[in-house]
């Protein structure tokens, strides 16, 4: 499970908080997802009309809450659907750290806009 350092931030509220101090690993995540996926899958993965909402394709049950299939998408793309491949843009660990971004939001465990990386 995806938790916020020091607990996990309430959903509600979120905003009037300040932004949520998140592991490096989801900060990572964040900021992998908006160099690469935000352009067609939306900032803060809210999505758009044209492609995955991946707010509700990496929710609990969605085609892709699991890693193995998130990364196999990002990996291999979706071509007949217009998505690229990320394979030799992206290492693993990259997509790896998007994939918990990605999961943190469709949990709500990570609440939208830009997280406050840890403290090292």
């Amino acid at each position: 499970m995806l938790a916020l350092l020091g607990g996990t931030l309430p959903w509600r509220g979120a905003a009037a908080q300040g932004p949520a101090t998140v592991s490096a690993e989801v900060y990572e995540g964040w900021r992998q997802y908006s160099v690469h996926c935000a352009r067609c899958h939306g900032q803060d993965v809210l999505g758009n009309p044209v492609t995955a909402n991946l707010l509700d394709a990496a929710a609990p049950g969605g085609p892709v809450a699991d890693a193995e299939p998130f990364t196999a998408v990002v990996v291999a793309g979706r071509p007949d659907r217009g998505m690229p491949g990320f394979q030799d843009q992206m290492t693993p660990e990259q997509i790896a750290a998007v994939y918990a971004y990605v999961r943190g939001r469709a949990a709500r465990e990570v609440p939208a806009g830009r997280p406050r990386p840890p403290e090292s």
